[in-house]
C-alpha cells in the first residue's frame, strides 16, 4: 500500500471513530421505571381512638411510575398497564393522610421537547385538569464526589439545596441525555435515584434501552391551558376557599356543641 493509499485509509478509520458515536448517541432512547415513595404524617387529633388507630396505617406509599426518552423527547407519567391495586389499609392511608389539608395539584403527566427547551405538565387539581407550558428552567445543581450503583450503572451524584429541603439526584452518564422523573433532571446523564432529606422519593426498579414508539411520546393536550402564574393564582385562590370552608364548618360545629 503506497502512501497516499495509507493516508486515505487512516482518514477513513479516524471518521468512522468519531461518527459512530455521535450517531449512537442521536439514537440514545429508553424507558425506565421508577418507584416513587411517599412519606404520610397523621398529626395527633387530640383523639385517643382516632390517634391509636392512625398508629395502625402505613407510614408511606409506594407507586410506580414510567419515563420514555429520547434524546428529543421525553414523557413522565403512571404506567397504563395494569398494576396491582392498593391495599385497604394502603387506600386508607392515602386519604387520611390528605384529609384536613388543603387540596394541591397532582401531577398526571410532563412531556419535554428538548430541541425548544420546553415542557408541558398535565396537572390534576380539584377535578380538573390544566395544562401548564413554560420553558425548561435551569436548577442550579452542584455535583460532588460521590459514586454508588443503581440497576449496574455507576451514578454520581449532584445536589440542590432550597430554603426547606435538600435534594440529591444520582444520574448516570453512561446513559447520556439529561432527563429523569418528574421534575428532576438537567443533568449530564439521566436521574435515575433522587432523595429528599436523606429519604429516597424515586429510584429505578427497570431500564430498557431501546428507542420508544412515538405513540408513546405524544404531547398531552387535555386541560386548560394556563401559565405558572395563573397556575399559582387558582391554587392560592383555592386554598383560602378551602381555609374558610373548614373554619365555618368549626364554627357552627362550637355552636352545637
Amino acid at each position: 500500500m503506497n502512501k497516499k493509499n495509507m493516508q486515505a485509509c487512516l482518514l477513513a478509520i479516524v471518521t468512522i471513530v468519531i461518527i459512530i458515536p455521535v450517531n449512537a448517541q442521536d439514537q440514545v432512547g429508553g424507558t425506565i421505571m421508577y418507584q416513587q415513595t411517599t412519606s404520610y404524617s397523621f398529626p395527633p387529633t387530640g383523639n385517643p381512638e382516632w390517634d391509636e388507630y392512625a398508629k395502625t396505617l402505613p407510614t408511606e406509599g409506594q407507586f410506580d411510575k414510567v419515563l420514555y426518552f429520547t434524546t428529543d423527547f421525553s414523557l413522565y407519567e403512571e404506567p397504563t398497564f395494569e398494576k396491582e391495586a392498593m391495599s385497604e389499609m394502603e387506600m386508607k392511608a392515602y386519604y387520611m393522610a390528605r384529609h384536613g389539608k388543603a387540596p394541591r395539584p397532582e401531577l398526571k403527566r410532563m412531556y419535554c421537547d428538548f430541541n425548544k427547551n420546553s415542557r408541558t405538565e398535565q396537572l390534576d387539581f380539584m377535578t380538573r385538569e390544566f395544562l401548564l407550558e413554560e420553558e425548561i428552567p435551569a436548577m442550579n445543581w452542584r455535583l460532588s464526589p460521590s459514586r454508588k450503583k443503581v440497576l449496574d450503572y455507576t451514578c454520581m451524584e449532584a445536589v440542590l439545596l432550597s430554603d426547606e429541603d435538600t435534594i440529591k439526584a444520582w444520574f448516570t452518564p453512561e446513559i447520556p441525555v439529561s432527563t429523569g422523573p418528574a421534575e428532576y433532571f438537567g443533568l449530564p446523564g439521566v436521574v435515575l435515584a433522587v432523595e429528599k432529606n436523606n429519604e429516597t422519593i424515586y429510584l429505578a426498579t427497570l431500564i430498557e434501552l431501546a428507542v420508544p414508539g412515538e405513540e408513546l411520546l405524544v404531547e398531552p393536550e387535555d386541560g386548560k391551558k394556563v401559565t405558572r402564574d395563573e397556575m399559582d393564582q387558582i391554587i392560592r385562590e383555592k386554598t383560602e376557599e378551602y381555609h374558610k370552608t373548614v373554619a365555618s364548618k368549626g364554627a357552627r360545629s362550637n355552636i352545637h356543641k
